[in-house]
């Protein structure tokens, strides 16, 4: 399995890797038509969105389609993942360096569905091995110090 980050989706964890370059190469035109994630996105931008993280979920996932990310993407996980992708792949908000520091994002909560920029998500910087809790619930009991 390639290493990635483990995000929840359909009520089960998932580890989604980077894009492999050739996938990169050929999924840029799609990424940069990405404007925002959230209620507002229209037909194509929610097919490109299905799109690039089926590729993505197919280096770890062969039986995965597109189809079948579409009935595990929501509003509430659809920028977590994205992102995982994304920052995956060595893409920055803003043109910023690898390495370089992130500006903070915003946080998801109980208004996830608002319209979000690409750079927004992007900023929302998971890295591999990190596990993305965005469509899951708190933990139960948890025993603290």
């Amino acid at each position: 399995m390639v290493p990635g980050v483990a995000v929840a989706m359909g009520g089960q964890d998932w580890i989604v890797p980077p894009l492999t370059l050739g996938q990169l190469r050929r999924l840029m035109p799609k990424v940069r038509q990405l404007t925002e994630i959230g209620v507002s996105m229209g037909e194509a931008q929610i097919n490109v969105l299905i799109d690039i993280v089926a590729a993505a979920l197919q280096r770890n996932y062969t039986e995965m389609t597109p189809d079948k990310v579409e009935n595990l993407l929501d509003l509430g996980n659809a920028s977590a993942v994205l992102n995982a992708v994304l920052t995956g792949s060595g893409l920055k908000p803003g043109g910023a360096a690898m390495g370089e520091a992130s500006a903070p994002g915003t946080s998801p909560g109980a208004d996830g569905a608002r319209a979000r920029s690409v750079s927004d998500v992007i900023s929302e910087t998971l890295n591999p091995g990190e596990k993305s809790m965005v469509s899951s619930r708190p933990p139960v009991d948890t025993a603290t110090p």
